[in-house]
């Protein structure tokens, strides 16, 4: 792939990726970093293949996008990152050493690059509440908010509790949502044209001065939840119409609530189907490794499954319940994209506001591998959690 004839501009970036969006088109391109170690591109195009092959058939029962492994010359690597550089966050720079082998996606923050785009990312977090929390009724979430605070990881605890969102009632989802907004954390971000406008800490961060900018729910924050909602509660693929609700008439719980009534053909069930799959005790061996990609793939292709299908979904399902819950980790912190536009577009659904009717599309991103020792990390960071919570409650007495 050549920039030389594909113009790009810089997005955004994490620990291991940097992410252009390649202009006039609907596209991303991933570049990887590799200081801490040098990665091999058959581990990177197996990534890929699984995110292709199990990740996105098992979220939304299609492949309606898929990644791909492309290659950039030395010089241009050379040219990028002296060319980047001006626009990474210093805490960034760190890192700045990228490989040659990168990955096309598509760019979930689009649905026609011919015209303004609005989308929404949701970092939902783990919807249920695990087995070994329940004696304290607080959430995964929840507890790591207290943590967060002792540590001055934060200022003050977010009132957003996934369960609330993954619940299925709109008043508790309506409250999630506001929650969010109030205090995104790293979980909430607005975009418009592939840009975020709306982030925490963001300079003049002002959720309805910024909601004007839509020109679609006026100054109205409950409309913007009731068409947020709307879609989480639909099947991602059908033509759906808003319908504006009371306003939010709760406050937020002592205890986090478990349980749900979503239908089955929701987005959101979807997800928290695969979140559950940790909840199977599991007694493989746990690497550091992701040899258990390969595995999957390598089963998959042996048994000629599609996981796009139910009936084939449900053999996966049988599986050795480590691979279970490694589905699961990566699910636990994916990030949900709501795009959309008033420019009409055949190949997605639309979405009706009040007289207004605009095309949007449902994504997923970070769904790359985790290593299986983030199950140990997990179970660590667990009884910090515990201890951290108790020490407070102890306080409070």
């Amino acid at each position: 792939m050549s920039f030389c004839i594909h113009p790009w501009k810089y997005i955004n970036e994490g620990n291991v990726h940097i992410v252009l969006q390649i202009l006039n088109s609907n596209y991303v391109l991933r570049l990887i970093k590799e200081d801490c170690c040098k990665t091999k591109k058959s581990i990177i195009s197996e990534s890929v293949e699984f995110v292709n092959s199990v990740m996105i058939p098992l979220i939304f029962s299609d492949r309606r996008y898929q990644e791909e492994v492309v290659d950039i010359s030395l010089q241009e690597i050379v040219n990028l990152t002296k060319n980047l550089h001006k626009f990474r966050p210093k805490n960034r720079t760190y890192k700045s050493i990228i490989m040659t082998t990168a990955i096309k996606a598509p760019n979930l923050t689009m649905v026609d690059p011919n015209a303004d785009n609005y989308c929404i990312e949701i970092k939902p977090k783990e919807g249920y509440l695990a087995k070994s929390l329940k004696g304290y009724s607080k959430c995964y979430y929840c507890m790591k908010q207290f943590l967060k605070l002792t540590e001055k990881h934060i200022q003050g605890i977010s009132n957003y509790c996934p369960l609330d969102l993954f619940s299925g009632d709109r008043d508790r989802m309506k409250f999630a949502l506001k929650s969010l907004i109030e205090n995104p954390q790293n979980n909430f971000k607005v975009f418009k044209n592939g840009n975020i406008i709306y982030k925490e800490n963001k300079h003049n961060n002002n959720f309805e001065i910024m909601l004007k900018e839509f020109d679609i729910f006026g100054n109205y924050i409950n409309l913007f939840l009731d068409f947020v909602i709307e879609i989480l509660l639909s099947d991602g693929k059908s033509d759906i119409t808003v319908s504006t609700t009371d306003e939010i008439k709760m406050s937020k719980s002592k205890y986090c609530r478990d349980g749900n009534n979503l239908k089955h053909e929701s987005f959101l069930f979807k997800l928290l189907h695969l979140q559950r799959l940790s909840e199977n005790t599991y007694t493989s061996d746990i690497s550091d490794e992701f040899n258990y990609v390969r595995s999957i793939l390598k089963e998959i292709e042996t048994q000629n499954l599609d996981l796009a299908t139910a009936e084939h979904q449900k053999i996966f399902f049988t599986w050795d319940p480590l691979y279970l819950a490694l589905i699961s980790a990566i699910i636990k912190d994916c990030s949900i994209m709501i795009s959309f536009t008033k420019n009409i577009n055949n190949k997605h659904p639309k979405v009706s506001v009040g007289s207004q009717t605009m095309s949007y599309k449902i994504g997923v991103t970070d769904l790359e591998p985790k290593p299986a020792k983030v199950l140990h990390k997990r179970k660590e960071t667990e009884k910090k959690l515990i201890d951290n919570y108790a020490k407070i409650a102890l306080t409070a007495e």
